[in-house]
């Protein structure tokens, strides 16, 4: 889809996690996100050009 940049938050307890996905390129099963940094919640996040801080993110359990 030409996204450059993905951020996925995952906010349930267990996890709280913040992943960034980068560098999109085409390979022989599709196109695929070269560069994957993860971070932990109340980390500032960098996203290209943004920054994120994590320490706001509300978190919920995993069953809600």
């Amino acid at each position: 889809m030409g996204v450059p940049l993905y951020v996925v938050v995952d906010p349930r307890k267990d996890k709280k996690s913040v992943t960034v996905h980068s560098d999109p390129s085409e390979g022989p099963d599709g196109t695929r996100y070269r560069k994957k940094v993860p971070y932990a919640f109340g980390d500032t996040v960098t996203a290209g050009r943004w920054t994120l801080d994590t320490t706001s993110l509300k978190s919920y359990p995993a069953d809600w």
